[in-house]
């Protein structure tokens, strides 16, 4: 027979009537804590549900908005991409509603006006498909308003970033086709050798074409140099 230690049986039983008593004097702040648990927990879970609807509403303006644009003309989007901000700022969507705003903006003739949604959509370039696509609008952008630096500046921006090679090769290639109208022939030299390394080697006549760019501009380069020719200088 297992004998049970009497003193254990009286610490339960002391400490069993303890907790009674607490409970017997605490019973409206047990209330009060449960009436304020349950509050708590329905409020978490109106706010998830709100959340819910909230992503489902943006969804489904997007699509609309996509659709749209695809189907009519960019400027009739404008507006409703600038309420969609508004409504929707801080939802999923929010980042592709100012790369679509920015792009109407373009296709409209409004080039300034798409400078700020592209650039607000561009903080993670070569990270963020939609971010390296918002940075080719902002350079875009800039070279319809003549801001010449801030295009270079954006195309360079996408080369250092972007991991893609098509994407990267992209954003050197605008940088360098600047540089070198606009007088930096020794800039665009120095991108044009990147981008012939960048190439792969079975790519011959890409690699070819940016080695001749290169030594083409290198040429005029010194050849500026020695007729005392001073390059112009790249400004927006």
């Amino acid at each position: 027979m297992v004998q049970r230690n009497t003193s254990d049986e009286d610490r339960f039983v002391a400490s069993t009537f303890q907790v009674l008593n607490w409970a017997q004097k605490h019973t409206r702040a047990l209330v009060v804590g449960a009436v304020a648990l349950a509050i708590g927990l329905l409020a978490v879970r109106y706010y998830v549900d709100f959340q819910k609807q909230v992503r489902e509403a943006a969804s489904t303006e997007i699509r609309n908005v996509r659709a749209e644009l695809l189907s009519g003309d960019a400027s009739q989007v404008v507006d409703q991409l600038r309420a969609f901000l508004v409504q929707y700022e801080g939802s999923d969507y929010a980042q592709e509603a100012r790369v679509l705003l920015a792009h109407s903006l373009l296709l409209s003739n409004r080039a300034s006006e798409a400078i700020e949604p592209a650039r607000q959509a561009m903080s993670d370039v070569g990270r963020d498909p939609l971010s390296t696509r918002a940075a080719f609008l902002l350079a875009a952008a800039f070279e319809e308003v003549g801001d010449t630096a801030g295009a270079i500046q954006t195309y360079e921006r996408i080369g250092e970033r972007e991991r893609s090679r098509v994407l990267k090769t992209r954003g050197l290639e605008g940088a360098a086709r600047l540089r070198a109208a606009f007088g930096d022939r020794t800039g665009a030299v120095a991108l044009y050798h990147e981008l012939a390394a960048l190439t792969p080697e079975e790519e011959t006549a890409r690699r070819m074409f940016y080695e001749m760019r290169a030594a083409e501009l290198g040429a005029k380069a010194l050849g500026a140099q020695g007729s005392g020719t001073e390059e112009a200088e790249v400004t927006g």
